[in-house]
């Protein structure tokens, strides 16, 4: 029996490295999909280990698009590419839409004109605002205001390929300070009489990823879902929260051997506010479990379904840290998220088998070991 061929967009990011390797490891013909290639002489396969082949194209370009397709010849997509930070959806808006629904119009497009069955798994965001009630569309999983704005520079969104979470910016020893914010998935608008009110254009570019994705299911009688990821955590280069309390914890401690200035306390916006976590490999497992039994046209909630405090999370990093870290709370009295209903999923046989100790060990001795 000839292996399952896997094309993964966004491979050379922190969910799509962990994918590429997941699904290489259980057999599967795996493509990597990036928008560049390696520099001259260095070997595209090691680079992401294990996967049959690596090809470059730039999903904003429809031509380029429908080359990679063709070449990759998919039996199956995971779409984890585009822009995650919400920060730069405000500096330039057009390219974020540019890269998050056009480049997944133009993926959907080249899997349609392959004119060979493909089941394609769009990876979301819980940051997506409500329009309307969607069929297997179920809870929410971010969270605002986690990471208050301080001196310095303001933070950037980590999802995935999607894959990770929420924009935030690192305290360090130059004072900078994050910013969570509005950038985790609380206080969306939902639509009302006014129509649509996204909080931000990330928000927006998601959303219509989403009625693409969706729409080209109904329209074209694709295979298509949709998977809406949690805060993802654990090994790599995560823009989330927890990647970068896991840099910063591991700067603090490269600072005391070298008998260094701490850096600044990471600061953040409330004690109280909750954030569902996920371990990246358990929401890789979960898109396999999508990518073979999941229902076309649905959306998917994948979280943990435990929703843990800002100061919860301190305080894990704080016991894992071999030297004392430092944090400041502020008086945030922004709303949680509710906790995601992950029944449907859960009903696939996937469940989340990390542990959340387990999750941010291994993403901080992955910052320990990482070039500072």
């Amino acid at each position: 029996m000839s292996r399952p061929r896997l094309l993964v967009t966004g491979a050379g990011g922190f969910c799509g490295e962990h994918a590429c390797r997941h699904f290489a490891a259980r057999g599967w013909h795996v493509t990597a999909a990036v928008r560049r290639l390696p520099a001259a002489g260095a070997a595209a396969e090691a680079w992401i280990g294990g996967v049959d082949a690596v090809l470059a194209g730039d999903l904003s370009s429809r031509s380029e698009t429908e080359a990679l397709v063709e070449r990759a010849a998919p039996d199956y997509v995971l779409h984890l590419a585009g822009a995650n930070a919400v920060g730069a959806s405000w500096s330039d808006p057009a390219a974020v839409l540019q890269s998050n629904v056009m480049g997944t119009v133009h993926l959907l497009e080249g899997v349609r004109r392959l004119g060979k069955p493909c089941r394609v798994l769009v990876a979301g965001s819980m940051l997506r605002f409500p329009l309307a009630a969607s069929a297997g569309t179920t809870g929410a999983a971010g969270g605002a205001g986690a990471v208050e704005a301080g001196a310095g520079a303001a933070g950037q969104a980590g999802t995935h390929g999607a894959p990770g979470g929420a924009g935030a910016a690192e305290a360090g020893a130059a004072g900078q300070a994050g910013m969570l914010g509005a950038c985790d998935g609380a206080g969306v608008a939902e639509a009302g009489a006014a129509g649509p009110q996204p909080q931000h254009p990330y928000s927006l570019s998601k959303t219509m990823q989403v009625l693409v994705a969706q729409s080209w299911a109904s329209l074209f009688g694709m295979e298509i879902i949709v998977a809406e990821p949690s805060n993802l955590i654990g090994p790599g280069r995560s823009g989330g929260l927890c990647g970068l309390l896991a840099r910063y914890a591991a700067g603090a401690e490269r600072a005391a051997a070298d008998g260094a200035p701490a850096p600044a306390p990471f600061r953040f916006s409330s004690r109280s506010e909750q954030r569902d976590l996920l371990d990246v490999r358990d929401a890789i497992a979960a898109y396999e479990a999508l990518l073979l039994a999941g229902e076309s046209g649905r959306v998917y909630p994948v979280a943990s379904g435990i929703m843990r405090t800002l100061e919860e999370i301190a305080d894990a990093f704080g016991a894992l840290a071999l030297h004392p870290l430092r944090w400041e709370f502020g008086d945030s009295d922004a709303a949680s998220p509710a906790p995601a209903d992950i029944s449907a999923a859960l009903a696939l046989g996937w469940s989340p088998r990390h542990a959340l100790r387990e999750s941010l060990q291994d993403a901080l001795n992955a910052a320990r070991h990482a070039n500072p």
